[in-house]
């Protein structure tokens, strides 16, 4: 599994549950954290061993995955396996939830 956007506008939703198929990595979260990003408080690119969940509450930005920057909205889910380059960045504001960090051994054994 790669790094993927799973954009809020492509999800059908039944009986007002819009699932974004990501149950089976749920259960081994490390940490829940809220960010607001801002032009001056841009979340730079960085990597870890870890997996990580990014769902942009509110606001729109811009995402790099890996040196190739994806634009971003209230609803996206972003999934990001260990090693790849990660930063966001926004021209106005942006409120996100980051859940991680998934170690790279658990991962593998559910695969």
């Amino acid at each position: 599994m790669g790094s993927l956007i799973i954009q809020a506008a492509s999800l059908q939703e039944v009986q007002g549950r819009a699932d974004y198929g990501i149950r089976r990595l749920q259960d081994h979260l490390k940490h829940w954290v809220i960010w607001r990003t801002t032009p001056g408080n841009p979340f730079k690119p960085h990597k870890h061993g870890g997996w990580e969940f990014w769902f942009i509450l509110e606001g729109e930005a811009v995402v790099k995955l890996d040196g190739e920057e994806y634009p971003v909205e209230s609803g996206d889910l972003i999934y990001l396996p260990p090693a790849v380059e990660h930063g966001l960045r926004t021209d106005s504001s942006a409120r996100w939830i980051c859940l991680g960090n998934l170690l790279r051994e658990t991962i593998q054994e559910e695969e």
